[in-house]
């Protein structure tokens, strides 16, 4: 008996593959930290675990743009950095929609709202002011990157212990975290409970940043108004509750095809166009992996994705920010 993977399924593999990759680095990296501090055997640094550093990524751009220096810190989170602004420039937010593992958390919770009946949409208006604070924060880092550090700055910050340890800051903020913590994030999970992708929508500056580059790109999404039955499906099946109604490009859109998928007619009146021609659903998620592979190859051929600091002294970084 033969069996076929359904478009739903199969759309929801790279997701899902990099949301377990993530993991795998992350408990390869909580390894690492404990050998750093003195508590485990030798376990080698997982290079993926910069791609958590989207700060630093940044700054190691405006390094490289001004030295055309490749970051000897954290070199894999440039790579990634790069990576998720061609997949936005080529295939709309698809680091968002087939990549990035709170995107992946975040349309968890949005289907739990909606199997509990707890899911409520905003007014558009409402959804824009909303959405205002992560283009605040967005331009809060690039005024601070580009033009509020000078050269000298920059390199200092780059070369300092708090940035290249920035990574074992985060897993102790996950590992140990207070009580005002703790309540941001179960704040943040009930919000995006009630409200599909809410974090992702109205206050994540990644995703701001890689929806404005999506709005140069060739990918949009079509509507066919005379083959649409006006059912919903799409808008229900959005992880981001996003009408179709909003132009070929809208910012927030992912490039997921779940409303493709979604659509019941034989021949979608829903679909993505690449470069005005008329492109498969699985565009955004095969040009995401493409693209993910195609740069991770690259950096790891080049010698560009493992740091090039030192083990011995990296080890003892770690060690003291761990208080080991």
């Amino acid at each position: 008996m033969s069996y076929r993977l359904s478009r739903k399924t199969l759309s929801r593999l790279p997701q899902t593959f990099f949301f377990l990759a993530t993991l795998w680095i992350g408990w390869r990296f909580f390894l690492y930290c404990r050998f750093a501090a003195g508590l485990g055997p030798e376990t080698a640094r997982p290079a993926g675990v910069e791609g958590f550093l989207p700060i630093s990524a940044l700054l190691g751009l405006r390094h490289a743009l001004s030295t055309f220096a490749w970051d000897p810190v954290h070199p894999a989170g440039l790579a990634i950095f790069l990576a998720a602004l061609a997949m936005g420039l080529l295939f709309r937010k698809a680091f968002c929609g087939h990549v990035c593992p709170v995107g992946f958390v975040a349309t968890r919770l949005g289907r739990l709202g909606q199997r509990w009946r707890v899911a409520r949409s905003v007014p558009p208006r409402l959804d824009a002011v909303l959405g205002l604070p992560k283009y605040l924060l967005l331009a809060f880092f690039l005024f601070t990157v580009f033009g509020g550090m000078d050269a000298a700055a920059l390199e200092g910050f780059l070369k300092s212990s708090y940035n290249i340890t920035a990574d074992a800051r985060m897993l102790l903020f996950f590992t140990s975290p207070g009580l005002v913590a703790v309540l941001v994030l179960a704040g943040l999970a009930g919000l995006g409970l009630v409200f599909r992708g809410s974090f992702c929508r109205w206050l994540c500056p990644y995703g701001a940043l890689l929806g404005l580059v999506a709005r140069l790109g060739p990918t949009s999404l079509s509507r066919d108004p005379a083959g649409c039955s006006g059912c919903g499906r799409c808008r229900q099946a959005c992880p981001v509750d996003l009408p179709l109604t909003t132009g070929p490009r809208p910012m927030a859109c992912t490039g997921c095809a779940s409303c493709v998928i979604a659509c019941p007619k034989a021949e979608s009146a829903v679909r993505f166009r690449f470069a005005g021609r008329a492109a498969p659903w699985w565009l955004t998620a095969a040009g995401a992996c493409l693209v993910f592979a195609a740069a991770y190859g690259a950096a790891l051929a080049a010698g560009l994705w493992n740091t090039r600091l030192p083990a011995a002294m990296l080890a003892r970084l770690y060690a003291a920010t761990l208080g080991g």
